[in-house]
Formats: C-alpha cells, sequence, structure tokens
C-alpha cells in the first residue's frame, strides 16, 4: 500500500511538508517523525480493518432476529429505539455508537501489540484557526466539561477516532476514522460536513484533520476497507 500524497509531499519537500503541517520543520529527522512508514501504515491499516470487520459482525449479532435480514434495510435504520442511556435514537445511530466502541477496544487491543505509546484514541484537539496552532483536551477535562453542562466549550475541537503518531499526539503521523453505514453499500461514506453555525462549517471533517492534525487521513468501513483522503 503506497503512501497517499501528503506523506510523499513531506518525503520531497521540506518546505512543503511545513506548510502542509501547519508546522516549522527544518530537517530531515523531523520530517521521519512526520512522515508514517509505509510498513508500519500497511500493518496499522489491516488492524484497523480487520477491527471495523469484527465490530460490524459482533454488534449485528446481538440483535440477531430484530430485523427482517442479518443486517437492517434502509427503512430499519431510520427506526426508532432506545441507546444504553435510554436516550430515544435511530437504529443507524444506536449500530453507529456500538460499533464505534466495538472497534476502539479492539484498536486498542492489536495497536497496543503493533505500536505501544504510538497512537491515541478518541484524542480531542481544540483548533485556532486564526493561528494554525492545536492544542490537546485530555479525557479528564472533557468528562469534567460534560458533566458540568458545559459541552459548548469543546466547539472548535476535532476528536478523531484514531491517531498514529511517535510518542507526542501534536505530532501526528496519521489520523483514521472509523465509518459505520446502517446498510450495506459498496461506496465509502464521505467525511461529515460541520454544521453552518460551527466554527468550522467551511470545511469538511477530513480536510481540518489534514490541515491541522496530520498529513496522512483515512476513512476505515466494513468490507470496504480503507481509503484516503
Amino acid at each position: 500500500m503506497g503512501l497517499d500524497s501528503p506523506s510523499a509531499t513531506c518525503r520531497n519537500s521540506l518546505t512543503a511538508c511545513a506548510a502542509l503541517h501547519g508546522k516549522e520543520i527544518g530537517s530531515a529527522t523531523a520530517v521521519l517523525k512526520v512522515v508514517l512508514d509505509v510498513t508500519a501504515q500497511k500493518s496499522i491499516e489491516e488492524a484497523l480493518e480487520e477491527c471495523a470487520n469484527q465490530a460490524r459482525s459482533e454488534v449485528l449479532l446481538r440483535y440477531e432476529g430484530t430485523f427482517e435480514k442479518t443486517s437492517p434495510l434502509a427503512a430499519e435504520c431510520k427506526q426508532e429505539t432506545k441507546d444504553a442511556r435510554g436516550r430515544r435514537v435511530t437504529w443507524a445511530m444506536r449500530l453507529g455508537i456500538e460499533m464505534h466502541e466495538a472497534a476502539q477496544k479492539c484498536a486498542q487491543e492489536k495497536l497496543g501489540k503493533l505500536r505501544p505509546g504510538g497512537f491515541s484514541l478518541d484524542q480531542r484537539y481544540r483548533i485556532d484557526l486564526r493561528t494554525k496552532q492545536k492544542k490537546l483536551v485530555s479525557h479528564e477535562e472533557e468528562r469534567i466539561l460534560e458533566a458540568s453542562g458545559n459541552i459548548g466549550e469543546l466547539r472548535g475541537t476535532l476528536k478523531p477516532d484514531v491517531v498514529i503518531h511517535s510518542g507526542d499526539a501534536l505530532n501526528a503521523q496519521a489520523v483514521y476514522d472509523f465509518k459505520f453505514p446502517c446498510v450495506n453499500t459498496e461506496r465509502f461514506p464521505g467525511w461529515n460536513p460541520f454544521p453552518e453555525d460551527h466554527p468550522f462549517a467551511d470545511f469538511t471533517q477530513g480536510q481540518m484533520y489534514r490541515n491541522h492534525i496530520a498529513p496522512l487521513i483515512g476513512r476505515v468501513a466494513p468490507r470496504l476497507g480503507t481509503t484516503h483522503g
């Protein structure tokens, strides 16, 4: 599996890599900290693909007999149900949440063996569009804001499913999001758009990841594998 164009840019040009990655990169050593090795990339993506497939199968088995077929039809995806917290949601939302949780658990195990200390799950970043700077938001800070009813303070942040780095999440090499379409499809789900009143409304989720977190971005979906960009 080859490198995508952003990673190739970093290998070929320090200046272009710095512009792309939003920071000064002054040496070949610094570039290598940003660019993910091809072999490592392949192993990571294979592991994440296994997790996506496993998560979908595991969750659908929980609801065997609930739907007309093994996986829900489009009309069933729109039907309401209650999630683990008792909230009324569609089946598409409920299954998506549960599949993400299962995939993250699997990723923790697999990446923990492949890349100990070199990855983060559900790491939130606070992005300053004016300065192009980013800061880490700890899981504890996030929990406190949610518990205190101040979740609005998390606007202007990004939270990828998986971040690959060399030990510092501020120097990320790759970002991956799991995508779990409710209905079986042969097309990759796109990056989620931001609402019109959101600070990132002019960008897609993928654009924000690439512009502010890592040069390599990917979507991982069951059966479909990984796509970049």
